[in-house]
């Protein structure tokens, strides 16, 4: 089993832009407590490698990281601990960079070329971004169904909200969801610890109620 894979039970990552590493372990303990298992900690700031070297070393979350875009990102999460990593678009070369080093990776995609050109390199999760900008669940059945018989599986990301999991949830390919707004980074600057535990539980309470009927 992938990391990808172990998303199933649960079905919803925190997705964290933390600029403060002292912000990493209550960010994390109140993800736990609400029942998260796994973050995306994106490489948007000057503390995120310390932030997810906090996490790893704390709280037993699968840690991924994200917005991966730059040569050696890969080797770093690997470095770090990290069970994946995700990038926004598709770039081959950090896809063989991933596959070299034997890191579960998943590009992002948006169109069907995109999808195939992936694909075709060995890719066989991926991140479909920014997914309610493109069209939302019906635009993700409309690119999943021509390959449907190929076994891909999905990670939605882009504008989910907890008023909208359901939609995401009904779609079999999907492994999981997850979006900011579990711990948004004003929630985060705020130290709004009970507020994102809440949020938390409150999305894989959902995910797993739907999943389960």
């Amino acid at each position: 089993m992938n990391a990808f894979e172990k998303l199933r039970g649960n079905g919803v990552i925190a997705v964290l832009e933390i600029d403060k590493a002292e912000d990493a372990l209550p960010t994390a303990q109140a993800l736990y407590r609400g029942g998260v298992r796994t973050i995306e900690l994106t490489l948007r700031s000057s503390a995120s490698l310390e932030a997810a070297r906090i996490i790893k070393a704390n709280v037993p979350l699968e840690l991924g990281i994200g917005t991966v875009i730059l040569k050696g990102q890969c080797k770093a999460a690997k470095d770090l601990g990290a069970a994946f990593a995700v990038a926004p678009g598709f770039n081959p070369a950090i896809v063989q960079e991933a596959m070299d080093i034997g890191l579960d990776f998943a590009p992002g995609v948006a169109t069907p070329s995109e999808l195939e050109c992936a694909a075709f390199m060995g890719c066989k999760v991926f991140k479909v971004y920014p997914a309610v900008k493109l069209g939302g669940v019906d635009y993700l059945k409309s690119l999943i169904a021509p390959y449907r018989h190929l076994g891909f599986r999905y990670i939605p990301l882009g504008g989910m909200t907890l008023e909208t999991e359901a939609q995401w949830a009904a779609v079999d390919e999907v492994l999981g969801i997850g979006g900011t707004w579990i711990a948004s980074k004003s929630l985060i600057a705020a130290g709004s610890w009970p507020a994102i535990e809440s949020n938390a539980r409150s999305a894989v309470e959902l995910w797993k109620s739907l999943r389960q009927a």
